[in-house]
């Protein structure tokens, strides 16, 4: 993913606030930390939040600053990313009955926003035989706390998902040297120097049984995952399927780069799609979390600061002030109404004689 996109996208909370509390439990400054990155602390502890990327991107940099003496902290980083990281995506991953089903759900999807590019290793007939990562637009002195996070991270969820210690045969790392933690994942079979991210292995075990696999409930997560790129790809409804993905994840989508990776186009192609039929992505967005603000409003006892969150907004007066916008009133008093509504229009109980 190229940085210029990446920087205008938002992402979930969940990183920077794994993080923040591995330098927080090693003494290590980290209020300094998010204040450099210019997050406020209250974002990373609100379950379900989100942060924009780039300051995701500007506080890990503040991590790596910090820890760059201290490999462990960048393998136990790793650690914090397990497959519920991944949403749908990671019961994807979680159900798939071989490792070349694993290999294609972390190839053949963009599995989570990141400067990172992710590619599977073939034998001249085709068979997977390991996977390759790559950082072109990244940082430079990000990269081997990438590589660090990106090896520990798959290699920990391999063994655990192959049921076993992960049979690699090779792995190269674009590291002068791995620590200690590291050799843990693979030992014995650890190359530094290369010149990219590589993981190896025979293709015999690429057809292997996973023991927690399930290929019918991998296919069903795989196409709940794929639902709105299916729907664009059958139908051509550059608006509707806007508005659903606008709706499947409102606190995630409510910027046009985020809704532009989830139907994998650019930006600027998503933006002359929407031209060309006569949309504007800001029309369709306000449409998208006026349906959902009112369904929630009318059909659900949550609190409006609650929905607020639901749809992506920092605090219940921005969301208020919107939704005066959309329909002419305040939240609460929408909700009074449409109460009302409701109980009047309700049948009445048959007389008993």
């Amino acid at each position: 993913m190229k940085l210029s996109t990446y920087q205008n996208l938002r992402l979930p909370n969940f990183s920077v606030h794994a993080l923040r509390g591995l330098l927080e439990e090693a003494g290590l400054d980290w209020r300094t930390a998010l204040e450099n990155a210019e997050i406020d602390p209250d974002a990373v502890n609100r379950p379900g939040g989100t942060i924009p990327a780039r300051k995701e991107l500007a506080f890990q940099l503040q991590f790596v600053a910090l820890t760059k003496d201290r490999l462990d902290l960048w393998v136990k980083a790793a650690q914090t990313y397990t497959l519920g990281s991944f949403g749908v995506r990671g019961l994807a991953f979680l159900t798939a009955p071989t490792v070349e089903a694993w290999v294609e759900v972390a190839t053949g999807m963009d599995y989570g926003p990141g400067l990172m590019e992710i590619a599977p290793l073939r034998t001249p007939d085709g068979a997977v035989t390991g996977m390759e990562m790559t950082y072109p637009e990244a940082p430079k002195e990000l990269i081997p706390f990438s590589v660090y996070r990106d090896f520990c991270s798959v290699a920990r969820n391999l063994t655990w998902q192959y049921g076993g210690p992960f049979p690699f045969t090779k792995v190269e790392l674009p590291l002068v040297e791995a620590s200690p933690e590291v050799l843990t994942y693979a030992p014995g079979n650890i190359d530094c120097g290369a010149e990219t991210l590589r993981l190896w292995w025979d293709p015999a075990v690429s057809t292997h049984q996973l023991p927690f696999g399930d290929a019918f409930q991998h296919a069903a997560w795989i196409k709940a995952d794929r639902q709105i790129l299916d729907t664009l790809r059958a139908t051509g409804d550059w608006p509707g399927a806007v508005e659903k993905a606008i709706k499947a994840a409102p606190e995630l989508n409510r910027k046009l780069a985020n809704v532009a990776a989830t139907l994998q186009v650019s930006p600027r192609t998503l933006r002359r799609k929407l031209e060309l039929t006569g949309h504007e992505f800001a029309q369709l967005r306000d449409a998208a979390l006026n349906d959902l603000a009112t369904d929630l409003l009318s059909n659900t006892n949550h609190s409006v600061a609650r929905i607020s969150r639901t749809l992506g907004y920092t605090d219940p007066a921005s969301f208020t002030i919107a939704f005066k916008r959309w329909r002419g009133m305040p939240p609460t008093a929408f909700r009074e109404a449409s109460r009302y509504r409701n109980n009047t229009t309700r049948p009445a109980p048959p007389t008993l004689v």
